[in-house]
């Protein structure tokens, strides 16, 4: 069946846990999605870095993980490239390593990233377990590990996974997590009410139309972990469509204590 029970632990609010009986797609249900996405060139399935929630949340991704001093950087669910373009066009010391189970997004990232050579690297994972890549994966080594618009489409299980595969890559004192996803918006505006009133109830009769992602708070899953969160922000929508996103950066359970969260 393409749904599959959604795991375990959710949240209800920033600091409680409560069962989260909202379903997912299959793994495989998903990358069929993401792959008929890509031949459409669909805009708002969280994988383009300029769409009406992408655009204000990737802003605010990149000046909260100072990106400046990073050399290695993982994106997790890269979709088209799109976000890698841009860090790489901007900051011309970064290599990039872009993993993802849709061979088609695959493909146009390959496509999109040609012109950075070496420096840009897509590969697949080709039965969309995240854990099935740490074994390959690099060691201690990556300053950022970076994962847009993808941990909400996943079942907690792959979630945690993908929280353990960025324990393993990244530097243990210098590396940060950098995530965001689709939130709540019922108090942040008008717009962000109507639409995420409309987002939720599409995704309970339709979750393939909405590439399966639903609006989580991450943070929860992190501190569950062990991470410590140290940047925390929720961004509004410019254009369509009106959701409002949650970008975090983390530093691992391993990091020194001269991070501190940012109020």
């Amino acid at each position: 069946h393409p749904l599959t029970a959604a795991g375990s632990i959710a949240q209800s609010s920033m600091g409680s846990f409560v069962q989260d009986g909202r379903p997912v797609l299959s793994r495989a249900a998903a990358r069929e999605v993401y792959d008929k996405f890509a031949r459409k060139g669909h805009h708002t399935a969280g994988k383009d870095a300029a769409s009406g929630y992408g655009g204000p949340a990737v802003d605010a991704l990149l000046s909260m993980a100072a990106f400046e001093d990073a050399k290695v950087v993982v994106d997790y669910g890269c979709g088209q490239g799109k976000l890698a373009e841009v860090l790489l066009q901007r900051y011309p010391e970064i290599c990039w390593l872009g993993w993802d189970q849709s061979a088609e997004m695959i493909q146009r990232a390959a496509s999109r990233l040609a012109p950075f050579g070496e420096r840009a690297i897509c590969e697949m994972v080709s039965d969309g377990d995240p854990a099935s890549v740490i074994a390959t994966a690099p060691k201690g080594s990556v300053d950022r590990f970076v994962s847009t618009y993808c941990l909400d489409l996943m079942s907690e299980d792959d979630m945690f996974s993908v929280l353990d595969l960025a324990q393993e890559c990244l530097h243990p004192e210098q590396g940060l997590l950098v995530l965001s996803g689709i939130t709540w918006g019922y108090r942040r505006s008008l717009l962000t009410f109507i639409t995420t009133l409309i987002w939720e109830l599409i995704y309970c009769l339709s979750p393939r139309t909405v590439g399966g992602c639903r609006p989580q708070h991450l943070e929860p899953y992190l501190l569950k972990r062990g991470w410590r969160v140290i940047n925390r922000v929720v961004t509004l929508p410019n254009g369509f469509p009106w959701m409002a996103s949650e970008v975090l950066v983390a530093a691992p359970p391993t990091a020194p204590a001269r991070f501190k969260k940012s109020q």
